[in-house]
């Protein structure tokens, strides 16, 4: 389906996601997730989306030649997370100049791109409109919508390679989405929500390396995120959001000699967040402006032909509550013929997300240290992947009946990923199988006592199959089961504190894919075949009925089954392998 962050969860160390569809790693909540595009943060890598339903990347992963996706343990440049980072990389360079179309029953998109001997220029634009979507597939939620969910995205690249190992390259994304519907609470008033959102995302990098050897990179990025949302909580309210970021970058290595490489590197996040929230009386418009500098320097020692150290120290400073940190990370790996062991310890913080900050300004920085330990095999199509990991976390947001919010809360994440991958175990013919274990405590938020989180699922596993026949059938097939235990949730009727626990999710998904001329793929994908109704959680009435009885309803996503048809066209000479204009 084009969604980079859905294929991620096949992933192990990446758990069932929820209702917003936003990543789960290892145990941590989705913030603690980072995206980077060409070592560039990016504000808002997640969609537009409307309630219960699934969110998108905003970025299709036609865009990138590489994707480096690191569940923990990973360098001291990346900071502000506690979980995991995503680094893409779109292409240095295009060789040639192409055009083409898509349609799909919910978008029609084109663009293309022009070469020249050093330099590329692409551009790519879609117009996404789920009314007649709607009314296909779910035509018993028609009379909620009063302007279905909607949105315009452009994308631009500019590419400049004038040596070999020199790159300059700038990307550029705007998208506006936008939706009318009527909201009806399990319990509650039914309201109006009207949603408006446009997001902007722009960066540029140069990369070059001099005489000496010297590797060097310059990089600025933007990103900005504007929200205006009537009937957000209430009827008759008007929220509205602005968050915008400036991310400033530059960095150097070189590999010294066959027994040692450095890297170091600077940045600063200048950070902004506006909000106002009005009701009948006057708003409530708390503002956040800040910034956030880091200096690293990281080291690799070749301490024998298959013995490799790493050492890195990260030095970083928060504006708003004054903080100064150094967080030092230490990694080990050993290579015996096709195996890899490595063990990784370190320190790790991010900020405080925005909605508690708001509240108390001097919140300290959340931390953990995180342990893992790994075996990694490949040879011959086959690799194997067993890591162990854990992660105490501490300063976490806790709230106090008297205090509010204070940096208090604690928890800790330990686990156990597998994964196994076949590319020909038959002739045409590959599987996948990942499982993940994850045990998770945390005494945060609103949590009176230390519980497993509400968004943690303690078992996660998925199995891929496809088959790929090019010569003969044109084509390649896949399906994909996934399964996850239950999900903690607190019952008011019970006792003790989060002690009841949602069904098992299970979802089986289908796609196929067409060469149907060596011009135009066809694409068909379903998700959740069966139409499982995997329940994520219960929404409880904040009063008791006559009997005492606190009634429910299950939280469900509202759309629990997705169909698309795809059309992509390559226009001009280019053969239809070629998915984006990039």
């Amino acid at each position: 389906e084009g969604d980079l962050f859905k294929a991620i969860t096949l992933l192990p160390g990446a758990q069932a996601t929820g209702t917003d569809g936003r990543l789960l790693i290892r145990g941590g909540d989705s913030s603690e997730s980072q995206t980077y595009i060409d070592d560039m943060h990016v504000l808002s890598p997640y969609g537009a989306t409307f309630p219960y339903q699934q969110a998108r990347t905003r970025y299709s992963p036609f865009f990138f030649s590489g994707v480096n996706f690191s569940m923990g343990g990973f360098s001291s440049e990346y900071s502000q997370s506690l979980s995991s980072v995503l680094p893409l990389y779109t292409r240095d360079e295009a060789k040639d100049s192409k055009t083409g179309v898509s349609l799909m029953n919910v978008s029609l998109g084109g663009g293309g791109t022009k070469a020249w001997e050093k330099a590329s220029l692409s551009f790519n634009g879609d117009y996404t409109n789920m009314d007649s979507y709607f009314r296909l597939f779910y035509p018993e939620q028609a009379e909620q919508w009063n302007r279905p969910f909607h949105s315009l995205a452009l994308q631009k690249q500019f590419r400049y390679s004038p040596g070999e190992h020199t790159h300059f390259k700038t990307f550029f994304t705007f998208d506006r989405s936008a939706f009318n519907r009527l909201e009806r609470p399990a319990f509650g008033e039914s309201r109006e929500i009207d949603f408006n959102e446009d997001n902007l995302y722009l960066n540029s990098t140069y990369r070059t390396r001099d005489r000496s050897g010297m590797n060097w990179f310059v990089g600025a990025a933007f990103g900005w995120n504007r929200r205006r949302i009537a009937g957000a909580e209430i009827s008759g309210d008007k929220l509205s959001e602005s968050e915008s970021e400036l991310h400033l970058k530059v960095k150097t290595g070189k590999r010294i000699s066959r027994l040692f490489k450095m890297d170091a590197g600077a940045e600063s996040f200048l950070k902004q967040y506006e909000m106002d929230y009005t009701i009948l009386a006057p708003p409530l418009s708390p503002r956040l402006n800040h910034h956030i500098s880091g200096i690293y320097f990281s080291g690799d020692f070749n301490l024998l032909d298959n013995l490799l150290l790493n050492t890195s120290v990260r030095g970083e400073y928060t504006s708003l509550n004054d903080d100064i940190a150094l967080l030092p990370r230490l990694a080990l790996s050993y290579k015996l013929n096709d195996i890899i062991f490595s063990g990784v310890a370190g320190r790790y913080q991010q900020m405080t997300g925005k909605e508690y900050l708001i509240r108390n300004g001097a919140l300290s920085n959340e931390r953990n240290l995180q342990y893992l330990l790994g075996i990694y095999y490949q040879k011959d199509e086959k690799i194997f992947r067993a890591e162990a990991y854990h992660k105490d976390y501490e300063r976490l947001p806790l709230q106090q009946q008297q205090l509010g919010y204070t940096s208090e809360g604690e928890g800790y994440s330990s686990g156990v990923d597998l994964f196994y991958n076949d590319r020909m175990f038959l002739k045409h013919w590959d599987y996948m199988v990942a499982y993940t274990f994850n045990d998770s405590r945390r005494r945060y938020l609103h949590y009176p006592v230390p519980v497993q989180p509400h968004y943690v699922t303690r078992h996660n596993a998925s199995v891929s199959v496809r088959y790929t026949n090019f010569d003969r059938l044109r084509s390649m097939i896949s399906i994909t089961q996934r399964y996850a235990s239950g999900r903690p949730y607190h019952d008011p009727n019970g006792e003790g504190f989060m002690s009841g626990c949602t069904p098992q999710l299970h979802t089986t998904d289908v796609s196929w894919t067409i060469l149907a001329h060596k011009k135009l793929i066809i694409y068909l994908s379903a998700s959740n075949i069966f139409g499982r109704k995997n329940i994520y959680g219960y929404h409880y009435n904040s009063t008791p009925n006559n009997a005492g009885i606190y009634e429910r309803k299950p939280i469900l996503l509202e759309q629990p089954q997705n169909f698309y048809v795809g059309f992509f066209l390559t226009l001009g000479k280019n053969v239809a392998y070629e998915a984006t204009h990039f």
